[in-house]
């Protein structure tokens, strides 16, 4: 789930909302009592993990104008809120999002990313999310207008194939971002993104159960399931033994079962919506880790439908992390260095219990 914090204007609520794990930034450049300059960007996000996106919020500024400011403040992906039709976003060479109202026709902006907000941006009020039908949607989606730390979680129930949530005034103070605000609401929007994805880890399972083959779930999702740490996964993490590893006919068929396409041959991803999958053999763990897969337990999860799968203990995930963040190819991933952290924290405070 992409996390976007909105109307940044100050270094410490910049790292306030990094360190609690956001995916975007937003800066205002228009006209607005959140408005700052593109040299101030620049200077307040200098430190600021390539991982985590800036993006710039503009409304009707000329095109000569937002070039600029995207060269000046280094950003990643620009927001739009005026008029700006498609002959004015394929000027730009970066991604960018439209924010549009859920009763606006947005049929033309194609290979965009929408930003659903209420008919007042900024106001802090809420639309009417059942007004707003998203099946069926191509275009990855951001929700916003209303929303804060109480009320995240329920957006993300209703809308499960939304791309990221985005937050501006639901995390402020009168008008000043509120530190304990930002990470409340990056701490519930993570809980119930990782609730989602587990339900659907579940369903998955259910249909592998069903060949006779049982999962192994791993990565920040796993984490979560032990510690309960709100680690905001990037996707579904599963490892399978290499005989129903290497059946990918098998497994593709499956998972197209359930509705999902197959994107990634070589790392084998499927995704949904905005729901990403990851199969890989379990047996390399051994040589990356030290964990024998003959050792993870298996998980007899009673539900509505008895479900089993395999989940590494807490020693385990913290030899896993501790491979991770030695591991030149996830150098980028500051996220396994936290993980590891609050890992041993548990550890240590197992011991001492």
């Amino acid at each position: 789930m992409k996390i976007k914090i909105c109307g940044l204007s100050t270094k410490e609520a910049v790292d306030t909302a990094v360190e609690s794990g956001v995916t975007h930034l937003g800066f205002i450049l228009s006209p607005s009592k959140r408005q700052v300059a593109p040299e101030k960007i620049l200077q307040i996000t200098n430190d600021v993990p390539k991982t985590v996106k800036k993006v710039g919020v503009f409304v009707d500024e000329p095109i000569d104008f937002v070039k600029k400011a995207i060269q000046v403040a280094q950003l990643d992906l620009v927001q739009l809120h005026g008029n700006e039709d498609m002959n004015y976003i394929n000027q730009l060479d970066i991604s960018v999002i439209k924010a549009i109202r859920p009763d606006q026709e947005f049929k033309e902006y194609e290979d965009v990313i929408l930003l659903f907000d209420s008919p007042r941006a900024g106001s802090g009020q809420a639309f009417d999310w059942d007004s707003l039908v998203t099946s069926g949607l191509k275009n990855k989606f951001f929700i916003a207008g209303g929303l804060n730390p109480e009320n995240v979680a329920a957006a993300i129930q209703h809308f499960p194939n939304a791309y990221g949530v985005d937050v501006s005034s639901g995390v402020e103070t009168d008008g000043i971002k509120n530190l304990t605000k930002i990470k409340n609401f990056v701490q519930n929007a993570s809980l119930a993104s990782s609730k989602q994805l587990f339900i659907e880890f579940l369903r998955i399972t259910k249909k592998l159960n069903e060949n006779k083959i049982i999962p192994y779930l791993m990565g920040s999702l796993a984490v979560e399931q032990i510690i309960n740490f709100p680690t905001n996964p990037d996707d579904i993490d599963i490892q399978l033994k290499k005989p129903d590893f290497e059946n990918f006919e098998q497994l593709t068929s499956l998972m197209e079962e359930l509705g999902y396409q197959l994107i990634d041959l070589h790392e084998h991803k499927f995704e949904k919506a905005s729901i990403h999958v990851g199969f890989a053999s379990v047996e390399t763990l051994k040589n990356y880790a030290g964990v024998d897969d003959n050792d993870i337990p298996k998980i007899n999860f009673k539900s509505e439908l008895h479900q089993e799968f395999f989940l590494p203990t807490l020693k385990q995930n913290i030899q896993i992390y501790q491979a991770a963040v030695t591991d030149s190819w996830r150098a980028k991933k500051t996220k396994d260095k936290k993980i590891l952290k609050k890992l041993l924290f548990e550890e240590n405070d197992a011991n001492i219990k």
